[in-house]
């Protein structure tokens, strides 16, 4: 009769030739013998894992360890299992628990970095990062864990880092086709097209019709200026099943004056699945307003449907942009309002949209009208950023033009912008988009480094697309940014008695800006109001006859601050000291934040970190501290490089594109060659310190 070690050796050998069924069996008459055998419960739980039962194989694993805590092995498995079941903090515990045990077990770092480079979030790239170059000291001959730290380091921001990283991918490996793409779009984000479409060449030749690679391929043709290869490249990743390339083709063969092949594309991403459906309906609503189609769109808006969802009218929102939007180029600039009337909504063209069409009515009712003008020499050297108004809202977009302006005045440039919420409220006077630029793809470090001096390589004629931000305030440019965003005199009359109802209550207006809503979907930072209260109790003695202003999406907040007598919009409203300037409050809000003699923002909120910028009363400004749960001073204008508005990378709840312009790269699906998936470390008599993948 075997040995129970022999037994587990024989099951083992099963095991591996994939034999399940047969070494379960095995597996279970040794713990009919010896129940408490950690190994068997162990393996036993890889083959209920294999067999998609994971309940049953975290039970098994977690049984393993609660009798030999030291197999790191199981650790690893268990946090791979609880990855496959969604609980992504209890995995990464689980791995972190599997190195602390063994440091040199390579497969733990590597499921460990895959595991945080796949929930993308702001932190999770830079922890992946450290836990792929970790695995690489383990062993410095994978070319997959180069690629994966190639991917890590450009979403965390190091592109060059990252550059490297690809380039050690394919040293040790020079036919690995997706190193080669990730390539392309590094070299692409550092503003070399004709280096990139080099690498996309190659990876193609090493795959051909590599959907994601046509695509990013043709992100760097259009941006090289080479439209036409560009409509073949979206069309071909469109074939290969990448939907996601027909708003891009629309765009190109927009600007190619194709419209009519544009219009039936659109169409067509409108019916597909996995297309950009919010970016179609944007750009052919705004392709049937430029032909004046404007009864068409609205009718055709009004009655779509999408076909592959079980809410088909999950685009309501964006349906009703399209339909006001509409009626706002007709001139039926109150029928725009009535549609969106009570909408509520976070996109970004909704926003622009919807606000747009208030600013215009208040227009209207005092007689009047905002001209913008034309380009009256567009030969001359110019810039572009026709998607200013497609990526956040109102303040993410007057940071994204506090860039482009900079950039402009640097080397001379005219700046066209299209039709945004801050070229209406702030007294701007840029011409519309004269068209015929080349689009720039990730622009922002680019412009950056040019507006900072770290190089010298300006490029006129080119439509720079978002998202775009500047990393330095630097307090050299203060007087200049707010000297540009100024609101226009035709709007104090609505925002400019909120401040002085404010100021006939106190000498000392000190305005908080209280951020929840969609920070607690994204899971962005929140800045808890006991944070605030505890601060302000040791303020409040200190200042002359204060009044305390909060500014929130989330009113129910604001009774957290009932012993400084809060005030808030509507609390002047229900007294009769202001009136509500309707669907666009948030104007309002912005005017004290901008004017307030201490202000404290919001953790991570773009709008009170541009109100701050702003300001120039402010004696005393103050943001979160987080990580000390506490607030501290500290400076809107600086001339370190501590980057105090630079967004968390996109997640899949947030919409990375509009209007099909400025398209993220795609990557390609992980093969068998990336360390995406989950790892089994099996064990044979003893725990191993090699993982293997299922």
């Amino acid at each position: 009769m075997a040995t129970v070690a022999e037994a587990l050796q024989i099951a083992v050998g099963l095991q591996r030739a994939d034999r399940l069924d047969e070494a379960r069996a095995v597996y279970l008459r040794i713990l009919e013998v010896d129940p408490r055998n950690a190994h068997a419960l162990h393996l036993l739980g890889l083959i209920e894992r294999r067999q998609n039962r994971r309940d049953k194989a975290l039970e098994l694993i977690r049984a393993a360890l609660g009798i030999a805590p030291e197999m790191a092995d199981a650790a690893c498995n268990l946090g791979s299992t609880l990855s496959e079941l969604g609980r992504i903090d209890a995995a990464a515990a689980a791995y972190r628990r599997a190195i602390q045990l063994d440091p040199s077990l390579e497969g733990a770092h590597q499921a460990l970095a895959s595991l945080l480079g796949g929930r993308g979030g702001p932190r999770d790239w830079a922890t992946a990062a450290v836990a792929y170059r970790r695995a690489l000291r383990l062993n410095s001959q994978r070319p997959e864990s180069y690629h994966d730290l190639g991917i890590a380091l450009r979403q965390n921001g190091a592109v060059e880092e990252a550059q490297a990283s690809q380039r050690n991918a394919l040293a040790l490996h020079p036919g690995f086709a997706s190193a080669y793409a990730k390539l392309g779009n590094i070299r692409l984000e550092l503003g070399d097209p004709s280096g990139a479409l080099v690498s996309f060449r190659r990876s193609l030749t090493l795959e051909p019709g590599q959907g994601g690679t046509l695509y990013n391929q043709g992100n760097a043709q259009h941006a090289a200026g080479l439209a036409d290869a560009a409509v073949d490249s979206y069309a071909g990743a469109a074939r290969a099943g990448v939907t996601l390339a027909l708003t891009r083709l629309a765009d190109v063969l927009t600007g190619l004056d194709r419209l009519a092949e544009a219009e039936q594309v659109l169409r067509l991403a409108l019916t597909q699945p996995g297309s950009d459906v919010p970016g179609a309906i944007d750009m052919l609503s705004a392709l049937l307003a430029r032909q004046g189609r404007h009864e068409e769109a609205r009718r055709f808006f009004a009655d779509y449907r999408y076909p592959h969802a079980a809410d088909p009218a999950m685009f309501r929102i964006e349906c009703l942009t399209a339909v006001a939007e509409n009626w706002l180029a007709a001139g039926e600039t109150d029928r725009a309002v009535e549609v969106l009337a009570g909408v509520h909504g976070h996109g970004s063209r909704f926003f622009t949209v919807k606000s747009i069409a208030g600013l215009q009515q208040s227009l209207a009712r005092q007689g009047r009208r905002l001209e913008r003008p034309a380009n009256s020499d567009p030969s001359l050297p110019r810039i572009c950023s026709s998607t200013l108004a497609t990526h956040g809202r109102f303040a993410h977009n007057a940071l994204e033009y506090v860039l482009l302006r900079l950039y402009a005045e640097k080397f001379g440039y005219r700046l066209e912008t299209p039709d945004w919420v801050g070229g209406h409220y702030f007294d701007l006077d840029d011409p519309r988009p004269s068209g015929g630029l080349k689009p720039m793809h990730f622009g922002r470090r680019i412009l950056n480094d040019l507006v900072t001096g770290r190089c010298c390589d300006p490029r006129p004629g080119v439509d720079i697309l978002s998202p775009l931000f500047l990393f330095d305030y630097r307090e050299e440019w203060r007087e200049r940014v707010q000297s540009w965003l100024r609101p226009r005199p035709d709007w104090l009359p609505y925002v400019d008695p909120v401040m002085q109802a404010l100021k006939a209550r106190g000498n000392t207006v000190v305005a908080l800006h209280i951020r929840r809503g969609d920070f607690v979907w994204f899971r962005y930072t929140i800045t808890e109001t006991s944070w605030y209260v505890d601060w302000l109790k040791a303020l409040w003695p200190t200042l002359d006859r204060p009044v305390l202003y909060i500014a929130t999406d989330d009113p129910a907040t604001i009774g957290d601050f009932a012993e400084f007598a809060p005030v808030s919009l509507d609390d002047l409203a229900k007294d009769g000291a202001v009136e509500p300037w309707k669907g666009l409050e948030f104007l309002q809000d912005f005017h004290v934040l901008m004017n307030a003699d201490v202000l404290g923002v919001s953790a991570q909120s773009g709008y009170s970190q541009l109100a701050a910028l702003l300001n120039r009363n402010a004696r005393l400004f103050v943001e979160p501290d987080a990580a000390a749960q506490r607030i501290r001073p500290y400076s809107p204008w600086t001339s370190s490089s501590r980057h105090p508005l630079r967004p968390p990378p996109s997640r899949s709840t947030r919409r990375p594109h509009k209007g099909g312009r400025a398209a993220p790269w795609i990557s390609r699906p992980r093969n068998s060659t990336t360390t995406s998936g989950p790892v089994s470390c099996p064990s044979t008599t003893r725990p191993r310190s090699t993982c293997w993948r299922r």
